[in-house]
């Protein structure tokens, strides 16, 4: 009898464990791996990271935000930068953007990968010249690796309810371990 006792309680041990695990893993953090080159050179191919499911409000994302996006269009989870917050008008000229008017650095790319990308791929410019007004509710979103990312420019805005997370940190490997801001 104590051993059926002891068995028992070890198995709703268990289960609780997994399901607090689950909703850990689906509500508070989202465990990500990276899949290609588009966020280069910020994120590497299969890093691991996880990032935050929580707050995930309008009025929480920030430009430059790295954010977790489920895509309708690629039927998956991608990994992005945010650009454009509602309402703004977003211009590249010759790699610069400008933001409502207002010339915005990207201090978050590295300046010897854009140039080295330039000559890998024959390009003019690491992003190509374009401007876009945001919606409403929107959030228009970029690889940090801009010759090489399917983003807004091609899937265009996403909404709140696209974005299924923001931030967190890279996990593995251990070599890239660094916050995402």
């Amino acid at each position: 009898m104590e051993n059926k006792k002891k068995y028992l309680i070890s198995a709703i041990e268990m289960i609780l464990v997994f399901v607090v695990t689950i909703c850990v893993f689906k509500f508070i953090v989202i465990p990500v791996r990276i899949d290609g080159s588009s966020m280069e050179n910020t994120l590497h191919d299969k890093d691991i990271a996880l990032i935050n499911a929580i707050g995930v409000k309008e009025e929480n994302i920030q430009r430059f935000d790295v954010v977790v996006i489920y895509s309708d269009v690629l039927n998956e989870k991608i990994i992005k930068r945010v650009i454009g917050l509602p309402g703004d008008t977003i211009e590249f000229k010759k790699d610069v953007l400008y933001v409502n008017g207002k010339e915005t650095k990207q201090d978050f790319l590295d300046e010897k990968f854009v140039e080295d990308s330039k000559l890998t791929y024959n390009a003019p410019y690491f992003t190509e010249d374009f401007k876009v007004k945001v919606g409403k509710g929107e959030f228009f979103v970029m690889g940090d690796n801009r010759l090489r990312s399917t983003d807004s420019r091609v899937l265009g805005a996403f909404t709140i309810n696209d974005i299924i997370g923001s931030k967190g940190a890279v996990i593995f490997p251990f070599s890239d371990i660094q916050w995402l801001d």
